[in-house]
Parts: C-alpha cells; structure tokens; sequence
C-alpha cells in the first residue's frame, strides 16, 4: 500500500495544477493527503482525481481562503467522528480504512506565530498516539508537523522538538528516519534558504509489516509547491508458509509484538 502526503502551498492555483495532478498520476498512491487544501478548488480537484481512479475523496471542511486537508483513496474510507481540537479542527482530519483495521491521522500542526493553537494540537496528537498503543491499534500519523529534530535541520532550531521526542519515546516509528539512518533531507526550505524536514509519516508500534519512506524533491525544485511530496510504502509481509498477509489487515505478529 502506498500513501502520499504533499502540502500543496496556498491551495496551488490555477497555473500549477495540472503539475499537481500529473505529479499524482506519477507516484500513483493509493491513498493521498493533501495539505493547504483550499475549499475553492474542491470541484476542480475532486474531478481531476477521479479521473485517476480515486473514487473515494473527503475533506476536513476548511473555511473559505483557508488552509485544509483533503484525502483521496482508491480504497473506501471514512471519516472518525469526534473533535480532538477546538482550534483550527481543519487541520485535523481522522481516516479509518473500510474492511481494515488500519487508521491514518492527517494533519498540519500550526506554525510558532500560533503558539498556543500549537501546543493544543500536539497535546491532541500525544493522546491520539498514548490511546493508539494501549488499544494495541495499527495508525499511521502523516503530515506537516511544523518541527523536526536537530538532525533535521540546516542551523536552524525547532519549536516543538521536544513533543516529537516524547511521540517518538512511547515507541511510534518515524518511518524516513528508521530507514535511512543518518541522511539528511528536508521537505521545506526557510526564506533564508535553510533545509528543514517538516513533514513527517509515523507508524504506530503494532504495526509489523515492512514500512519504508522517500521524499520526492522534484517537484518542489520545479515550483510545483514549496514542499517536497512524502511517499510511505507499506508492503505484504511473508509467513513461514510462503503467503502474503495484506498490510490492511492486522496479522498474529500484530497482536504479539512488544513496545520496547
């Protein structure tokens, strides 16, 4: 299974969205998360997918002129009812896949000029990830998390760190990171030209099947956006028998395995 998350920067006008959707066509998800979704392109977008065979397309409601997030999948989804945050609630947007265990939080945690709106997002995403492991869930949390560790960074310092350390302490998996080691890449660039890896793709610690990410910085080097695209693949994992067992659906090693 194969999920794209890319913040598309304002919405992307009208100039730059065929890029866009031939960016999609190109890495071929099966489930996409857009981010600065903007409500006014909505028709346009949802049209322009479909065309690509995702049937299945939600939205977190954003106001007019406002920054959202929209999913697309080829798999039937649905949208978790319940508020996890008064501010900014289109920032945040829960997906449970139908006929799967398997849950995605979508998310853009606000910027330093919203400090306190910052902090009330990441103590919701803290909950949401104590609450996953003790449920013994399978979730992945993608987006555009605003911060990053010192090693993700140009000379620049994060605000936020340390709530991400903590994420990382109760044993989710930053996915990019768990696979390349000590590269360096970064999604976004500052004004003054310093690198930062913001956005982000974790996995829950139940979660036992093969995970692997990349970045794909084409498109943000050819003003597509400002953000580089995020690509997680989840693969089909092998039994001792020689079959495959479907990352959608949770397996015995899922039930059985430690957080260490």
């Amino acid at each position: 299974m194969r999920i794209m998350e890319w913040n598309l920067q304002y919405g992307g006008d009208h100039e730059r969205l065929p890029g866009m959707i031939e960016a999609v066509r190109r890495h071929d998800p099966d489930l996409l998360v857009l981010l600065e979704f903007r409500p006014e392109k909505v028709i346009e977008m949802s049209l322009s997918l479909a065309a690509l065979g995702y049937s299945y397309i939600l939205n977190s409601q954003p106001p007019p002129r406002t920054n959202g997030i929209l999913v697309a999948s080829k798999l039937p989804i649905r949208a978790e009812v319940g508020e996890r945050v008064h501010s900014h609630r289109y920032r945040w947007l829960e997906i449970s896949l139908e006929s799967s265990d398997l849950r995605l939080l979508a998310l853009h945690i606000p910027g330093a000029s919203d400090l306190a709106i910052k902090l009330e997002h990441w103590q919701a995403l803290l909950n949401f990830a104590r609450e996953t492991i003790d449920e013994q869930g399978r979730a992945i949390i993608v987006g555009d998390l605003n911060t990053g560790l010192e090693q993700d960074t140009e000379g620049l310092s994060f605000l936020g760190q340390e709530h991400l350390s903590s994420l990382l302490d109760t044993g989710w998996r930053d996915v990019w990171r768990e696979y390349h080691q000590v590269a360096r890449e970064y999604s976004w660039y500052s004004s003054a030209g310093k690198g930062m890896r913001t956005d982000h793709v974790l996995a829950s610690p139940h979660i036992r099947h093969p995970l692997w990410a990349k970045y794909s910085h084409w498109e943000r080097e050819n003003g597509l956006s400002d953000h580089s695209i995020l690509i997680l693949e989840i693969t089909h994992r092998m039994n001792e028998s020689g079959s495959r067992s479907s990352p959608l659906f949770r397996t015995d090693d899922d039930k059985g395995c430690s957080i260490g």
